[in-house]
């Protein structure tokens, strides 16, 4: 995946300077060079367009003309409700009655729900669940209890449930909580966690008399039901997703850069999907890493939307990092190798406000990350160097080398720039074995950059004329460098103090010819022609 800035530019200078070496293809010139000594001729002319040669793809785009960098990153935040709501441990109730006549009064109790450390249940409805009882009679007579559970709603009648118990036995059954809405909020003084249940004891046959040891025991057994929704109070919890790198695969490139750049307008979006009921802040950290420095992005945590009601189960949203509120433009402009983030997540921050807080039985949130870098930006002295080998020789030493008959070389250029960008050419001929550089040659100012507005749009071309000259010592140093050494140094409109920005519509009309003169022992037809 390639993601470069600034080589959509020089692209434009490289296809430029395939040109130009088209142009001293001796093979297509010596029939015209044959006839005379000295000769101009006329090599190529042309126009590029950006958006002719710039081909949009999943990572290049153009925005109203203007071109971009995008690039995503799927899933970089992913809470589940596991991840934040435990469910509560088994809840038992014992409670154990004596019966001493016929009428025994009515018996009302609590039940206590231990969901969590600072967790405040108050509602739940409930999809499946149950509640198992078992009934134990130390009776010697029959009797019937009529079980209420007066804050659990069935259908929008209490849930009532009767069980005969014979004499001196032990009934076991469940109590069916599927659809029902529980409420755990009903007493006041304590309004959660508390489920209040009542319960009758019916003697049906009435005995002789009764023995101190004629007694009932009521036990109840409740697991956490599966569930739709629970309102209530969640606490604050805090949770950390792994570090993890994107890596921009621009070492190479950028490691061969100097000088400045500075791209102005980048941004960060994080777009998420949080169907969590719950004020949740999160901490998105993003570093900047390549050989020489780290840069933080040092952005506040944000305050997420969230659902508020049980009919709006889920919330998509985004927020936005760029240069209003972070320190983005700096981290971008470093030229990061590679780019480490991680999501930090707290529910509840503020701590307990009169709002309820509410989950789903799918309760999840998934944050993706989209980087877009509009090529807006300035540079100041922007060099790339880059060695290749000597193009001037044929790879056949067989293979008679024109630039052995050359006494002088020189390539004209006419330049009308429509890009805010301005370069200049350096030639080196490098022997490799000495590591000694032998000549070398520049192009000046090659390009003038074009002007731009207030907004950083070009208002004209830059119109330039270049002569660039091929001494007989560079022309005979071609023939003992192995390698060369080409380095491009690029400025902005003003000297890089002026931002301005790249479009579609922006082009380079050239027109070169060359210039040679050739000594009168060229050979002009090889032996194999």
């Amino acid at each position: 995946m390639k993601r470069k800035p600034v080589l959509l530019v020089l692209l434009f200078l490289l296809a430029l300077s395939s040109c130009v070496k088209e142009s001293y293809d001796m093979d297509k010139l010596s029939g015209e060079v044959a006839l005379n000594p000295g000769i101009v001729v006329k090599a190529v002319k042309g126009k590029l367009t950006l958006g002719n040669v710039v081909e949009p793809d999943d990572d290049l785009v153009f925005d109203d003309g203007l071109l971009k960098f995008v690039f995503t990153e799927d899933a970089i935040i992913n809470f589940q409700l596991e991840d934040f709501y435990t469910q509560f441990e088994a809840v038992s109730f014992d409670s154990t009655s004596s019966i001493a006549s016929v009428s025994v009064p009515d018996i009302r109790d609590t039940i206590q729900i231990e969901p969590g450390d600072d967790v405040k249940l108050k509602k739940m409805k409930v999809t499946t669940g149950q509640v198992d009882y078992t009934m134990t009679s130390w009776c010697t007579f029959d009797i019937s209890i009529d079980l209420l559970l007066p804050s659990v709603d069935d259908g929008g009648t209490p849930l009532t449930e009767t069980i005969n118990v014979p004499a001196g036995q032990v009934v076991n059954g469940t109590i069916d909580l599927d659809g029902v809405l529980a409420s755990f909020d009903s007493k006041t003084t304590e309004p959660f966690n508390l489920l209040p249940i009542e319960y009758d004891i019916n003697v049906l046959s009435a005995p002789p008399g009764y023995d101190p040891s004629d007694s009932v025991k009521l036990s109840l057994s409740l697991n956490q039901p599966d569930f739709d929704y629970i309102t209530g109070y969640f606490g604050t919890q805090a949770e950390e997703s792994e570090k993890d790198t994107l890596d921009l695969d621009m070492e190479d490139f950028f490691s061969r850069l100097t000088g400045s750049i500075f791209l102005t307008s980048p941004s960060i979006t994080i777009s998420y999907d949080n169907s969590f009921g719950i004020p949740l802040r999160v901490d998105a950290e993003v570093k900047g890493i390549n050989d020489e420095e780290e840069i933080i992005l040092d952005r506040d945590p944000v305050d997420l939307d969230y659902p508020t009601s049980i009919d709006n189960r889920e919330v998509s949203s985004s927020f936005t990092i760029d240069k209003t509120n972070s320190t983005l433009p700096e981290l971008i402009s470093m030229l990061p190798y590679e780019i480490e983030y991680y999501g930090s997540a707290s529910t509840n921050p503020d701590g307990e406000t009169a709002e309820d807080n509410i989950i789903f039985s799918n309760s999840s949130f998934i944050a993706d990350m989209e980087v877009e870098i509009p090529l807006e930006f300035r540079i100041a002295n922007l060099q790339l160097s880059d060695t290749t080998d000597n193009f001037f020789i044929s790879d056949d030493p067989d293979e008679d080398n024109p630039i052995d008959m050359l006494e002088k070389l020189e390539i004209l250029f006419y330049v009308e720039n429509g890009f805010p960008l301005g370069a200049s050419v350096m030639m080196e001929l490098y022997d490799s074995t000495s590591m000694t550089i032998l000549e070398s040659i520049t192009t000046g100012d090659f390009l003038l950059p074009a002007p731009v507005d207030a907004n950083g749009r070009v208002t004209a071309p830059s119109i330039g004329n270049v002569e660039i000259e091929f001494t007989p010592e560079f022309l005979d140093a071609i023939q003992e460098a192995d390698q060369i050494i080409i380095s491009f140094t690029l400025n902005t409109t003003d000297n890089g103090n002026t931002d301005v920005k790249i479009y579609s519509d922006y082009n380079i009309v050239f027109s070169a010819a060359v210039k040679l003169k050739a000594g009168i022992n060229f050979n002009f037809n090889s032996e194999d022609e």
